[in-house]
């Protein structure tokens, strides 16, 4: 009889703690409810799906900020790395989509005030103003292609064999009309 007792007073006292658990979360779900937005609202919302932007998109959006065509831009960085971020390996220092060498890298990221180092989206913001600013100096996209590839501008008489090859691969006529 006596562990009867005792099994019906833990049976009680587990009843009751069970009960005051269950009010104490239905509170808690009826407080959150009310400070939450209507049903209406969150049912009939669509999902938020944030998405990284790829390389391309960032190139296009700079290319509008700067005023650099995004067509050509595509283009050289189709010729230069296939639109891969990558590092070189052949002891160079160029990198990234555009393939910057070290030098005007680090001379561009300075003047824009660029931060986080050596990023996809600070060589490729660094390759873009660099253009436009060879643009502004030749005042022409195929002058401005050769020149980012090779230093200066130089005839196509003096061009070697590699030049005419990744300069053959653009149509300028779009660009410098």
């Amino acid at each position: 009889m006596k562990n009867l007792s005792k099994h019906i007073a833990v049976g009680s006292l587990l009843l009751v703690a069970i009960v005051a658990a269950s009010f104490v979360n239905r509170q808690n779900v009826i407080k959150n409810e009310s400070s939450a937005a209507p049903k209406e609202e969150i049912s009939n919302a669509a999902p938020v799906i944030i998405t990284p932007k790829s390389a391309l998109q960032i190139a296009d959006s700079i290319c509008r900020e700067v005023g650099v065509p995004f067509a050509l831009v595509k283009e050289i960085g189709q010729n230069e790395s296939g639109w891969r971020y990558i590092q070189n390996t052949n002891g160079g220092t160029d990198n990234g989509d555009l393939q910057v060498i070290d030098q005007t890298y680090w001379y561009w990221y300075n003047r824009l005030g660029l931060e986080g180092g050596k990023t996809r989206r600070n060589y490729l913001k660094v390759g873009i103003y660099y253009l436009k600013s060879l643009h502004d100096k030749y005042d022409s996209w195929e002058k401005t292609r050769f020149a980012y590839g090779r230093g200066h501008w130089r005839t196509p008489d003096t061009w070697t064999c590699l030049e005419e090859k990744f300069m053959g691969k653009i149509d300028f006529s779009q660009y410098d009309k």
